[in-house]
């Protein structure tokens, strides 16, 4: 019968054992600031979802703290400094004192733009899949064969750039994601080749951090 009672007991332990350990290296984990910025047009909403994306990702994939919006924010306010086109040895320094960050990470978003083309030898491949039907049916596959040779096709790149605690510049690289899916002209989207983007860049910039 002791040893029945005693087993809740040791499952209890091993817990907040596991916990314990969890939630230590979880404080050990290197805490990062990440500002995202638009030197291309982009529209406020994806904008926003974009710098929500960058923060998600970059404690995945560099599996570091990431400090949130909201403390961000109140850091720029108390030390009057904001990240914007250029930002200093000495802003670098405030900011990442304020937030009690090891790493500031400024991602520009400098492409943004969608292009759409036309590619007749798609066109002609479902013209040609077609021409075994009769003519009524040709006649109604016609416009679709030529909307299937339209193709959408959504670019951006993202400027990163990494700094110390120390105000040092560490790291800069850039990276350029396409989104241009099967149905491009009804899915291609810049917000998609943003995160595209940010993927490629966070991997890189995970090897500094």
């Amino acid at each position: 019968m002791a040893n029945r009672s005693r087993r809740p007991v040791y499952g209890l332990v091993v817990l907040l054992l596991v916990i314990l350990t969890s939630t230590a290296a979880f404080a050990q984990r290197e805490k990062v600031a990440v500002f995202v910025q638009a030197a291309a047009a982009v529209p406020t909403a994806d904008l926003e979802s974009v710098k929500n994306y960058a923060m998600q990702q970059c404690s995945v994939v560099a599996g570091v703290n990431v400090c949130s919006q909201g403390e961000m924010m109140q850091a720029q306010r108390l030390t009057d400094t904001y990240v914007g086109n250029g930002v200093t040895v000495e802003g670098v320094q405030r900011l990442a004192n304020a937030l009690d960050a090891n790493h500031l990470v400024v991602m520009r978003l400098i492409r943004w733009e969608t292009t759409i083309s036309y590619k007749p030898e798609r066109s002609l491949l479902l013209l040609g899949a077609t021409s075994f039907l009769d003519s009524s049916l040709q006649i109604i596959l016609g416009p679709l064969g030529l909307l299937f040779g339209i193709e959408k096709e959504a670019t951006a790149s993202v400027f990163v750039m990494v700094f110390d605690a120390a105000g040092n510049l560490e790291f800069t690289t850039t990276a350029t994601f396409e989104d241009r899916p099967l149905l491009s002209l009804l899915t291609a989207d810049p917000l998609e080749a943003a995160k595209g983007a940010i993927d490629s860049a966070l991997y890189q910039v995970a090897v500094t951090l």
